[in-house]
């Protein structure tokens, strides 16, 4: 390997680093500010708040990677012409358009890595800080989290599961909502579709809901369900930055 192209892997490897870094390092810090507001009310140690935006922190990194390696690109660029490299690249014979090619073919090489070993790694880690973060809700058999598909929710009642979908969150309303149904054994009983739920209270009012059970459809106006979850629980319980 040429000496100019082991030059430009390392400075560019070196800036991302440097970008990945900054971005963690906010991360984990608006993480633990959102984990400190949540045991706000419990008395927990006070690593509790730390060690879970820590494992929840490389799952956002993730998310965030397209954005570093933009910003990371950015920073190598500038360096190399802040320094005047770029032109002593130019009288080497070394166009521009190799130098995009190196660091194209390194960005795919890393893209691999991180999609096969980073991504595996931070899920199990998310997982773990959902499992763990969910022994504090009151009764441990709840779950909500904000992904790009929008809030996903499992809730159990004494009579039901329930796995519930929701496309956006307005004032105290659900919107666009799909709850499935199940029996203690995880045996669809129905769905439910309804355009708006108000969540108010923990007694939810379903506006204008389609229900299929036994290959029949039925439309409802207005009908109510018990849930764990209301308002101010959805809002603060189970916050998540990659909804931000």
């Amino acid at each position: 390997m040429n000496t100019h192209i082991k030059f430009l892997i390392f400075n560019h490897l070196k800036s991302l680093t440097y970008v990945f870094f900054i971005i963690l390092s906010l991360i984990i810090i608006l993480n633990t500010l959102s984990e400190v507001e949540f045991f706000k009310n419990y008395n927990v140690n006070t690593y509790i708040p730390i060690y879970l935006a820590l494992l929840n922190s490389l799952d956002l990194v993730f998310e965030m990677f397209p954005f570093i390696f933009l910003i990371a690109t950015q920073v190598f660029f500038v360096n190399l012409f802040d320094d005047n490299q770029i032109n002593i690249f130019k009288y080497s014979g070394l166009k521009n358009t190799k130098i995009i090619a190196i660091v194209s073919l390194l960005s795919l090489f890393v893209g691999i890595l991180i999609i096969t070993l980073f991504y595996s790694f931070s899920s199990n880690l998310k997982s773990l800080y959902l499992s763990y973060k969910n022994q504090y809700s009151s009764d441990k058999k709840y779950l909500a989290v904000v992904t790009n598909n929008g809030l996903w929710m499992k809730d159990i009642t004494e009579e039901n599961k329930y796995i519930i979908n929701a496309n956006e969150i307005e004032n105290n309303f659900l919107k666009d909502v799909s709850i499935n149904v199940f029996d203690n054994e995880f045996n669809l009983e129905k769905i439910l579709f309804a355009q708006k739920i108000d969540i108010k209270s923990n007694n939810w009012i379903l506006y204008n809901s389609t229900i299929f059970k036994d290959n029949e459809k039925k439309n409802e106006e207005i009908t109510t369900m018990f849930s764990n979850f209301d308002y101010e629980k959805i809002n603060n319980l189970f916050s998540d930055l990659s909804s931000l």
